[in-house]
């Protein structure tokens, strides 16, 4: 059975992690399948959104597989983080996320590479690692930029969670909402996105991320190389024409 549930429909790849009787955590081979799913996701030219979630009633992940890496003893497990293993810093393509139950550890780690986080009312959200020996690698580096420099120190230094209610306080989802209405609201964000030019927010993603740990100098000047590449483009053209028109535009992605 495969540990990553992969599927694609109208522009949107639905990508749900499927460990549900080990709480979807993250052992190697759901590593080898994430880096392949994202890999596709990015080179296919139809999708335009990815929808990530998770199968099972409790967890979206309760991180990496430690009984794997107790057996392992390092030498087998795969060294690279695992957020590079999803969505890395190459994939520009906008990527919605839906948590609900726990998500801890490893598993935040892959919820922060995402660009919007929807948690339902059951999420129980922490970075727990060094509970257990392990360091907080990846989350380490991002939980910081994500919520800031206080709270997220707390939360990695303490090991302990948090509710969806506070993680909404916090900034690090952007909404709560029941669990029933996880997907659904997640689609909505992926409608929402489909809305605009899938080149223009693809290429809007990039010059964020690409910008992000330079100078203001050098972050505008790769917006400007950028909007360069998206002037040329078919989307570029239809979205004047079709406001010109008084008409909804018809995007084809390039």
């Amino acid at each position: 059975m495969s540990t990553v549930i992969y599927e694609k429909k109208d522009h949107i790849a639905y990508v749900r992690l499927n460990r549900p009787e080990a709480l979807n955590a993250i052992n190697n081979e759901m590593r080898r399948e994430l880096e392949t799913v994202w890999h596709d996701f990015n080179a296919d030219d139809d999708l335009w959104v990815a929808i990530l979630t998770a199968e099972g009633d409790r967890a979206f992940s309760s991180g990496a597989d430690l009984r794997e890496r107790a057996y392992v003893m390092g030498e087998k497990e795969d060294p690279r983080p695992i957020h590079t293993l999803g969505h890395g810093i190459n994939v520009y393509k906008p990527i919605v996320c839906g948590i609900h139950g726990y998500c801890l550890a490893a598993g935040l780690d892959v919820a922060l590479a995402c660009d919007i986080r929807v948690a339902a009312d059951d999420a129980s959200i922490g970075m727990t690692m060094t509970r257990w020996g392990v360091m907080a690698a990846t989350g380490a580096t991002q939980l910081p930029r994500t919520i800031g420099w206080t709270k997220a120190m707390e939360m990695l230094l303490t090991a302990e969670r948090i509710t969806a209610q506070e993680a909404l306080e916090i900034g690090l989802v952007n909404k709560v909402v029941p669990r029933e209405q996880l997907m659904e609201t997640c689609e909505a964000y992926a409608a929402t996105i489909m809305k605009n030019s899938p080149t223009a927010v693809r290429l809007t993603k990039e010059a964020a991320l690409r910008g992000i740990d330079t100078s203001k100098a050098a972050s505008l000047d790769i917006g400007t190389q950028l909007q360069q590449i998206n002037r040329t483009s078919e989307d570029a053209k239809e979205g004047p024409k079709a406001f010109a028109e008084k008409r909804q535009p018809e995007w084809k992605g390039r």
